[in-house]
């Protein structure tokens, strides 16, 4: 009997040793998908996303106004024109009734001291941001077994917003868009959404955005009585697993700065810095 030959790894395969590998970072057309991906996510919760060929922003908007919803992303305008395009974005959004408010992304907005500009005429900056990218899934832990996970359903939804809204502090009165979204979502697959039970009791969540061929995990989130017991980490790692497994090239999420403990977790998971990015109010007038 002849010996078996020893199997081959297809040269394709990936090294099995990750210091070995080093991934290639996302392009500048990956950056700018993942940029408008991100501003857009508010169509899950009852806002929606439209390219305004007037100011030449993508313009996020939210009814009634005022659900902090509402502000305009995707900021391309040249040096000439950039203090007039802001004028009228300033100017539309007062006609609608609307708080003026950018999404400026470093190394993507221009004029690329836009933030500079805005805050010499009088803007301030809510938050600051980072998206983080992965190109290859994360090991899935294994936890305690009394723990089940649910990909949500239209039937299940109202138990992952009502978690959800808890766990970050939402306010009631937005519940009733914010399910409306998510059910929306999860019926036409632009939206995934898990959750994570133990002996029952819905305790992690996270969502995972897809538009355009862009995979994006945000709402990740765990009941404060069960942080630091690796639930972060599960949800994360099994959002990561199902949007990768679509045949996207890489998938991402944005932290907030200051977020320590969170960005250990993603980096953790293999997660890497893509771009930093932050909102602007304008002053009152």
């Amino acid at each position: 009997m002849r010996p078996s030959q020893p199997t081959r790894r297809p040269e394709t395969a990936r090294s099995r040793d990750d210091r070995e590998e080093r991934l290639e970072t996302p392009s500048a057309e990956e950056l700018d998908v993942m940029e408008r991906h991100l501003a857009a996510l508010p169509v899950h919760s009852g806002g929606r996303a439209d390219m305004d060929r007037e100011t030449g922003v993508l313009l996020i908007r939210a009814d009634p106004p005022g659900q902090g919803l509402d502000y305009a992303a995707a900021v391309r305008w040249s040096g000439d024109e950039w203090a007039a395009r802001l004028a009228d974005v300033q100017r539309r959004a007062r006609q609608e009734g609307r708080w003026p408010s950018l999404l400026v992304a470093d190394g993507l907005t221009r004029p690329t001291d836009l933030a500079v500009r805005l805050a010499d005429a009088g803007w301030t900056k809510l938050v600051g941001e980072t998206t983080l990218w992965a190109r290859r899934p994360a090991t899935v832990p294994h936890l305690d077994p009394s723990l089940r996970l649910e990909a949500v359903t239209e039937r299940t939804a109202a138990d992952h917003e009502d978690l959800e809204r808890g766990i970050f502090g939402l306010p009631a009165w937005s519940s009733t868009a914010r399910l409306e979204g998510l059910t929306a979502g999860v019926r036409d697959g632009s939206l995934r959404a898990f959750l994570i039970r133990s002996s029952g009791a819905p305790v992690a969540v996270a969502r995972l955005s897809l538009r355009g061929g862009s995979a994006g995990l945000y709402g990740i989130g765990v009941r404060p009585y069960r942080r630091r017991q690796g639930l972060g980490g599960l949800v994360t790692a099994i959002a990561m697993r199902a949007a990768l497994a679509r045949g996207g090239r890489l998938v991402w999420l944005s932290v907030e700065d200051g977020n320590t403990a969170a960005r250990t977790l993603y980096e953790r998971l293999g997660f890497q810095p893509g771009f930093g990015w932050s909102r602007w109010m304008a002053p009152s007038r």
